[in-house]
């Protein structure tokens, strides 16, 4: 499973430097697509997720200087074997606002205790960012997994700097 996630990485680094690095198009070895366009956010993932779910959830956090609670949403793309008595590794995408987003970078609010954010890429009017424990449970399913085919996306995203060092 290892040598096929490596084998489809490098097709996506040799697919950016012939100038094929658009998200409209299928990346090689990643055959299945989500697409939301309420954020315009485009997902792909190897064969194994096909029938995956998506479920939406919340982030909530509050800013104690100003009394305000800042929220957004989640999007949980959930492998499509995962049971309640058999996990697999979700993939949660936080969903900021660049206003979100700089204020969190400046300490302003946290949306969880402890850990980081990291941005996975970003678009005209949103930052999608990851949780860094949000695989803290080594014993779910396809965890690693969930790890490259997260990599593998970053690298097709058309080529921005991250808004903030990492």
């Amino acid at each position: 499973m290892k040598t096929k996630l490596a084998l489809y990485l490098a097709l996506f680094v040799a697919a950016g430097l012939f100038g094929c690095s658009t998200t409209k198009n299928h990346p090689p070895g990643f055959p299945v697509r989500y697409y939301n366009a309420e954020y315009d956010l485009t997902f792909y993932f190897p064969e194994s997720w096909k029938g995956y779910s998506v479920l939406v959830d919340s982030w909530d956090a509050n800013q104690p200087d100003v009394m305000t609670q800042e929220h957004g949403p989640i999007i949980v793309l959930r492998h499509p074997l995962w049971r309640t008595n058999d996990l697999y590794q979700d993939i949660p995408i936080m969903v900021f606002t660049h206003k979100q987003w700089a204020e969190q970078h400046e300490g302003k609010f946290f949306p969880f205790a402890g850990g980081c954010l990291f941005e996975l890429w970003h678009n005209t009017h949103y930052v999608f960012g990851v949780y860094s424990r949000y695989r803290a449970y080594d014993e779910v399913k396809c965890w690693q997994e969930a790890e490259d085919i997260i990599a593998a996306n970053q690298m097709i995203q058309p080529f921005s700097r991250p808004l903030f060092d990492q």
